[in-house]
């Protein structure tokens, strides 16, 4: 990992504390506080306990003992969730109120006082005390610590909650697991676990209905799986929600999930990705009812399901979709107080504000939201950020997503999905991921700030060059009539000409001879410049361009070109085509 210490890093965001103010921690490199845990302190407390010893000695030199509340409380003391002392000190703070990730940072009478649960409200405000004090985690690989010998606090009275219960980045570089934990994302794909308050666990995650009742069931029970056209039809499709049995059956095994994993919150009972749905009278009925074309049969559905688990697990939640050919609102019905609607905008355009938007289908989402946010503020989101069909092209959003961020927050919204890509080496993977996670925690913040110190602290000198490309990118994206989906091609005349991928090259090479041959910023360079290889390469198919493309892609850990595609499967498609005298660029 790069540790950064020097100071060429504008912080932007979260200023430095570094005048002398009503408490000083450290100086010259020496301190005479402890940081002080509980006897029984959980993973998370511990973690974050040793989260601020770490980056305070690597910050100025001071190593602080940990210490437990077993014994007599230092005179100078940073405590670190509920020990024996903490009320005494700070006797205003309901720790239940804070909930399970809202944390409070106070100083009191000396010591500084880190107050949350002890799932991950601590922990989090350990990290929050660190970027006050200017420590950035800009990837798994880049940290910046400022080096302070002398560390000055003020008279901190702080208070911070997440604005959503639910955040992921499924974003492959963001699954690291110490990462994701100072990014404050709490979703089921990181490597998060125990010493990090753990996670939303999911079993089951989407597409269900094939785990509720096997496909293997229509020779015995063809009543079960969906009428279309006359028929009962087998394969993967959905099932027959009107059919009694069917919810008894998915019932059962949705309490035998309970049972078999404890430790999950969410369990799906979502609808199978195809338009297959049933078309029998009792269905046609129960969505004549419920309205919002498919939706309210689907929730009508899950509602049951939701009643009958409630009384013996009252603590877990039924999960499904607002996807496709359930997207719209039903009317006459709302999801129950332990059902979580996940809403996806999969048609939306992705470059614009969702609000500001004229494209018809981007409005029809937003109509969708609002119709939604009426009936529930439980709603979840499952927000699209990358190109499915092109991993490694560009994809930019960034005028786009943290303004649906705000939109999801001022409709109620208490979750958010992220889905980015399943493989490392996407398009602006990590600083996606930042700005994400900051957004997720405090949608307020600026997201540009965030870009721009991200970009400093990566690409150092190559600030300029990269941030230009960035900006071409967006600004290409940015006129009303140029829309951005998740199935675009790199041939797009719009956004992806020969006159941008030209200047593309032009300022990579200015970046590349600014950070140097080597080093982690010349890794985060090239790692960027494979975006404009790949589009170049897919438009202009060529062996020997192929040949140092394919060498450089396990270098960023690539191991998928587009969803469900391995790396070698499109390799092996792209030189038959090139065999054959292939001249136009690729479909995809």
């Amino acid at each position: 990992m790069k540790v950064y210490t020097s100071a060429f890093l504008v912080l932007i965001v979260f200023p430095l504390v570094c005048n002398a103010q009503d408490l000083t921690l450290i100086r010259d490199g020496k301190s005479n506080y402890s940081i002080v845990v509980g006897a029984g302190a959980s993973a998370s407390e511990q973690r974050g306990a040793k989260e601020l010893q770490t980056h305070l000695k690597k910050m100025s030199g001071a190593e602080l003992p940990i210490v437990t509340d077993a014994q007599a409380l230092p005179e100078h003391a940073i405590l670190v969730g509920q020990t024996r002392y903490t009320d005494g000190l700070h006797p205003d703070v309901d720790i239940k109120a804070l909930g399970a990730e809202g944390f409070a940072i106070e100083v009191r009478g000396g010591h500084i006082l880190v107050v949350g649960s002890n799932v991950r409200g601590a922990m989090y405000g350990c990290t929050a005390l660190l970027e006050k004090l200017g420590v950035r985690w800009f990837t798994p690989k880049v940290t910046f610590v400022p080096s302070r010998p002398t560390i000055n606090l003020p008279a901190l009275d702080d208070r911070e909650a997440p604005d959503f219960e639910y955040r992921e980045l499924y974003i492959a570089e963001a699954f690291d697991k110490d990462w994701a934990a100072r990014l404050r994302t709490n979703g089921a794909a990181a490597a998060l676990d125990d010493s990090t308050g753990g996670k939303v666990v999911y079993d089951h995650f989407v597409h269900s209905f094939d785990a509720l009742i096997p496909p293997a069931e229509f020779e015995k029970h063809p009543e079960y799986f969906p009428l279309i056209n006359g028929k009962r039809t087998s394969g993967y499709v959905q099932r027959c929600l009107s059919n009694p049995e069917v919810l008894k059956l998915m019932t059962d095994v949705v309490r035998g999930w309970m049972a078999k994993n404890p430790k999950a919150k969410i369990f799906s009972v979502s609808q199978n990705d195809a338009l297959k749905f049933c078309q029998c009278d009792n269905c046609k009925a129960i969505e004549a009812r419920y309205g919002g074309k498919h939706s309210g049969i689907y929730l009508w559905f899950v509602n049951q399901i939701a009643e009958a688990v409630e009384k013996d697990y009252p603590d877990k939640l039924i999960d499904t979709l607002a996807y496709q050919f359930t997207e719209e609102a039903p009317s006459g019905i709302v999801p129950r107080k332990n059902v979580r609607v996940r809403l996806c905008p999969i048609s939306a355009c992705e470059a614009h504000p969702y609000e500001s938007c004229t494209e018809p289908k981007t409005m029809a989402f937003v109509k969708n939201l609002r119709d939604w946010s009426k009936i529930t503020d439980t709603l979840y989101i499952w927000h699209y950020n990358t190109d499915f069909g092109n991993y490694l092209m560009p994809f930019p959003d960034f005028g786009q997503f943290p303004d649906s961020i705000r939109l999801y927050k001022r409709s109620g919204v208490k979750g958010i999905f992220f889905e980015g890509d399943a493989t490392p080496g996407s398009s602006d993977a990590e600083m996606r991921a930042y700005v994400m996670g900051h957004l997720l925690w405090n949608s307020k913040l600026d997201s540009d700030a965030l870009v721009n110190e991200w970009m400093h602290g990566v690409y150092g000198p190559a600030y300029e060059p990269m941030r230009k490309w960035f900006d071409l990118l967006h600004e290409k994206v940015k006129s009303p009539d140029h829309h951005l989906h998740i199935f675009d091609r790199p041939t797009n005349s719009y956004f992806l000409t020969p006159e941008v991928l030209a200047e593309g090259d032009k300022l990579f090479d200015e970046a590349e001879n600014l950070v140097g041959a080597e080093g982690t910023g010349r890794f985060y360079v090239d790692k960027g410049r494979m975006d404009l290889r790949y589009v170049e390469l897919m438009q202009k198919p060529d062996e020997k361009a192929l040949d140092a493309f394919v060498a450089e892609l396990p270098k960023f850990g690539v191991s998928q070109m587009r969803e469900g595609q391995p790396r070698k499967v499109w390799e092996d498609a792209l030189r038959a085509r090139i065999k054959n005298g292939a001249t136009r660029p690729t479909t995809r």
